[in-house]
């Protein structure tokens, strides 16, 4: 899987977008991979709120245009790419906050997403497994973290498990710190270790690169490092289980 014969970690991303935004230095320092996206039937770009069931000519629209901007993403650093084709939520009628979504999103992915990341964690190359803590509450999140909850005592002992900090919700100090709580209280009995590096300047021209969900060109890291009380500094940051 990987060209250069070294490790492929495997990177769930909700969204077209959700890799690059919380995981773009890591990928930079470290290329190759499997790339998982998930829900990627989409309607939405960044602009006023819309709300309503989409047209379906939009859905295939944008969901094409999300489908290019991460394509370009990544062919830049060989990232093999897999869609699973779930449905966001506006395209079931409901909020992205809707908890009460959870439900129906997990049963969209469960089984084919479970079955996906345990053949790609047979491999042995694929020594680390990258997954959204939720932060933030969007419900692709929340079930996407829920499926490979469900998954842990399942994996090879050589597949190591880190959920990442979701950018840009974790840029908000009391949003990030009810969604690193509640990433403890799923994970319960299992003990979590913080790890984080600096983000590269180089993450800017990646977040860039889905033009589709910014206003504007993005100019700072500052929405894309979470609030934290250390480091200072733009940073990424995941929780690994260690126990």
């Amino acid at each position: 899987m990987n060209p250069h014969g070294k490790e492929a970690p495997i990177y769930l991303s909700p969204h077209f977008d959700d890799a690059a935004f919380s995981l773009g230095s890591q990928i930079v320092s470290a290329p190759g991979g499997i790339l998982v996206n998930i829900y990627t039937r989409s309607a939405y770009v960044a602009g006023p709120y819309e709300t309503g069931l989409p047209d379906p000519a939009d859905v295939d629209r944008i969901s094409a245009l999300r489908d290019h901007e991460d394509a370009s993403f990544a062919s830049r650093f060989g990232l093999k790419r897999i869609h699973l084709g779930a449905e966001e939520p506006r395209l079931r009628g409901r909020g992205s906050r809707d908890a009460s979504g959870v439900g129906d999103d997990i049963a969209q992915i469960e089984e084919r997403l479970s079955a996906l990341v345990l053949e790609l964690g047979a491999d042995r190359k694929a020594q680390r497994l990258y997954c959204p803590a939720a932060i933030g509450g969007h419900v692709n999140h929340l079930a996407t973290r829920a499926v490979v909850i469900g998954l842990l005592d399942q994996l090879p002992r050589h597949v190591s498990v880190s959920f990442y900090e979701d950018l840009p919700y974790a840029r908000s100090g009391e949003v990030r710190r009810r969604g690193v709580s509640d990433l403890h209280a799923a994970l319960s009995g299992r003990r979590l270790r913080r790890r984080s590096w600096p983000a590269s300047a180089a993450k800017l021209g990646l977040i860039n690169l889905y033009s589709s969900q910014h206003e504007a060109p993005v100019r700072s890291l500052r929405r894309f490092s979470p609030r934290a009380l250390w480091p200072l500094w733009p940073h990424e940051a995941v929780w690994d289980v260690v126990g």
